[in-house]
């Protein structure tokens, strides 16, 4: 695991129980992050303040931070980071009911899962958020195909646990349900009772029964389903209030007034107002109105019933507008944290630019060229291009040195590496090799492409005229060059075995007098047809 990402994960650790002091402590590492380069430990640090905002229900924060979170991760080399950065912006595109792209996420995460082979809870997560997500939008065949492989996922996995395996089968059961098909949704559950003795979420076996009472209900079978209604009753739970089971409630509660079972209707009607009480959302609200209104309006209770009705529709006027203020409050705070991207981007990029870069001469260092190298040599191979090589040596700046002093020979350093940086793009890469070496690297150039570019370096250079009364030749700063371009086989195919050719012409190059360029190319022969592998550029 990278060194980052165990750094944020320790803070974590360190400070999970409080959520106030967690972000507290992952913004100092944003801020060290921003500061060193390091995207991954930015990009984990937004991950964990996501996922810090998500625990503390604050849905905008929740959204900016696992927005960057992904930006800043996705192209990493940390497959299980960017899955679940994925997973945390798609909660957040959840709680601001942007389902479309929720999906879109939990989507992207499932392939990187499979591409990467990454299973356990996390894939299982994945499937049954993706199952979700097709459920409500109304693609059901997809929703069941990704909660059976959930399924089956976690019978292989987890045998033992039960809990989770019933939560899947009973919204399995209910995607059946929608689609039409009661005897394969009632089977599922049948099948689930010889096991449910074993589930310890008391709220889900309330829920099986539940849903078992609406499938009865729609089947017809009325003294079964009021038998499973009075049955799921006896395990309300009495503290937690989740959404799913109040969902089926007012469901059980519509087809409980439809039948004009009041008895029944009215026990799980004040489940509902329970249920209120403990959930102020809108939306929770409307679905507790809803029930009411039909329960008082079906037993001929009209003031009561226009009561719930009036508050039913200021409800349904009030989650307009919330929906409105939150798509505007959504696009400032997509508009806000793409200019914080882009601004993080263009930092790191600069930083790790410059972590890359020689400090003296701004070229190149050792490690970045290998990097180049590896790259250029692969893009080389896959489209059958050259790979040019350019050494670069200084002609007698030992004693350029010992007579002008160091500072002086740092200036020449300098200077050349200027004018190799002027050659510079996205095919043509220079580093410092050496005290006085460059190397240089182009990628599919032909031979005399490679070699103007050393012309270039050495007529500036020769029009500088940078003084040295040690070398002989015009009593100036020159250069020794020595150049190869190849094609990628067994035998170059590495940057080693490429520098090795250019490294023999520069050597060929100062043992002929220095102040010249030489090519090495093992094809060329003189005009009596011998071989004639070191040709002399002009210039």
């Amino acid at each position: 695991m990278a060194s980052s990402i165990k750094l944020v994960e320790e803070t974590y650790l360190a400070n999970k129980e409080n959520k106030k002091k967690l972000i507290a402590e992952l913004k100092k590492l944003v801020k060290q992050g921003k500061a060193a380069g390091d995207s991954l430990l930015v990009g984990t640090a937004y991950y964990y303040i996501a996922f810090a905002y998500y625990c503390l229900d604050d849905r905008d924060k929740l959204f900016s931070n696992a927005i960057k979170a992904v930006a800043l991760v996705k192209d990493t080399k940390e497959p299980e980071l960017i899955v679940r950065a994925y997973v945390m912006l798609g909660y957040a595109y959840s709680r601001q009911e942007n389902h479309q792209m929720e999906l879109a996420c939990y989507d992207k995460a499932y392939h990187i899962m499979k591409k990467h082979r990454i299973k356990g809870e996390s894939l299982l997560s994945v499937l049954n958020n993706l199952s979700s997500c097709y459920h409500f939008l109304g693609d059901l065949n997809n929703a069941i195909k990704m909660l059976e492989e959930c399924i089956a996922l976690h019978k292989s996995e987890f045998p033992e646990g039960y809990s989770d395996c019933a939560m899947y089968c009973i919204n399995l059961a209910n995607y059946y349900s929608d689609l039409g098909d009661k005897d394969k949704a009632e089977a599922i559950l049948a099948e689930m009772e010889g096991w449910l003795d074993k589930v310890d979420f008391k709220p889900l076996v309330c829920d099986y029964y539940l849903r078992r009472a609406i499938l009865a209900y729609k089947k017809g079978n009325t003294a079964s389903a009021k038998k499973l209604s009075d049955k799921a009753m006896k395990y309300i739970p009495k503290d937690i209030y989740p959404h799913p089971i109040y969902e089926d409630l007012r469901n059980v509660s519509h087809l409980l007034v439809e039948c004009k079972d009041k008895k029944r209707a009215e026990k799980i009607v004040e489940q509902l107002k329970i249920y209120s009480e403990h959930n102020s959302g809108t939306i929770e609200q409307l679905i507790v109105a809803r029930s009411l209104s039909e329960y008082y309006s079906a037993f001929g209770e009209k003031e009561l019933a226009i009561e719930y009705y009036q508050k039913l529709e200021d409800l349904y006027e009030k989650r307009l507008k919330e929906f409105t203020q939150d798509q505007l409050n959504l696009h400032k705070i997509m508009s806000a944290s793409d200019a914080e991207i882009q601004k993080l981007t263009k930092q790191v990029r600069m930083n790790e630019i410059l972590s890359q870069r020689e400090p003296l001469t701004g070229l190149l260092n050792r490690s970045a060229l290998l990097s180049v190298a590896s790259d250029f040599i692969d893009e080389a191979k896959s489209r059958k291009q050259k790979i040019g090589a350019i050494f670069i040596d200084i002609d007698y700046f030992k004693e350029c040195n010992d007579t002008y002093g160091h500072a002086k020979g740092d200036e020449i350093i300098r200077k050349i590496s200027d004018l190799c940086r002027k050659e510079e793009n996205q095919i043509v890469r220079f580093a410092r090799y050496g005290g006085d070496e460059f190397f240089g690297m182009t990628l599919g150039l032909s031979d005399e492409e490679v070699a103007e570019i050393a012309k270039r370096i050495c007529d500036r250079l020769r029009k500088a005229d940078i003084p040295n009364k040690n070398n002989p030749n015009g009593h100036r700063v020159t250069v020794s060059v020595g150049i190869a371009n190849v094609t990628i086989t067994p035998k170059t195919d590495t940057i080693i075995q490429i520098a090795n050719y250019a490294d023999k012409a520069v050597y060929y190059s100062k043992n002929a007098g220095k102040d010249a360029i030489y090519l090495l190319d093992h094809n060329r022969k003189d005009v009596k047809g011998k071989n004639n592998q070191f040709v002399k550029i002009e210039y």
